[in-house]
């Protein structure tokens, strides 16, 4: 009996250990070589993109248990989905990205998709409020869009 209790909690710990350190650890050095793929597949041509986009988002996946609670894991996989024109993914995963962290950048990714998708007003709303976090936002865009944009975020 006091065996098999001592084998029990052995295993409960190497499995807590699994979960707490390896799997984010493994997480970590995969999302970063997603990072490394991600950006060298946006310099590349469009069927190069298109498989490290899929290599990606096999990746992602892969390590999705690990990495929910990671904005930098949805941005990623928003980034690889617009590489590969699925940009309603893309436009998901900048949605769930924005429900862990308010940031700028989340919404001019989620906002040019919108742009790319023809749903104006949805990406007008979205880089207005990018602006207001960064004025700065302003200044990438053009035409009318810009125009709506500073007329919404109240810049002049």
């Amino acid at each position: 009996m006091r065996i098999s209790l001592r084998i029990l909690a052995i295993v409960a710990a190497a499995a807590a250990m699994e979960i707490v350190c390896v799997m984010p650890y493994r997480g970590n050095v995969a999302l970063r070589e997603v990072l490394q793929r991600t950006e060298t597949a946006q310099a590349s041509g469009p069927q190069t993109a298109a498989v490290m986009a899929r290599e990606n988002l096999a990746d992602l996946d892969r390590i999705a248990a690990s990495r929910r609670l990671d904005p930098a894991w949805y941005m990623l996989y928003g980034t690889n989905s617009e590489l590969l024109d699925r940009l309603p993914d893309a436009v998901d995963a900048y949605t769930r990205a924005l429900r862990i962290d308010d940031r700028a950048e989340l919404y001019v990714n989620r906002g040019m998709v919108l742009l790319h998708m023809q749903r104006t007003d949805a990406a007008v709303a979205d880089l207005a409020k990018a602006t207001r976090f960064d004025p700065a936002t302003v200044e990438s865009l053009s035409g009318d869009v810009r125009a709506r944009v500073t007329a919404a975020a109240g810049l002049k």
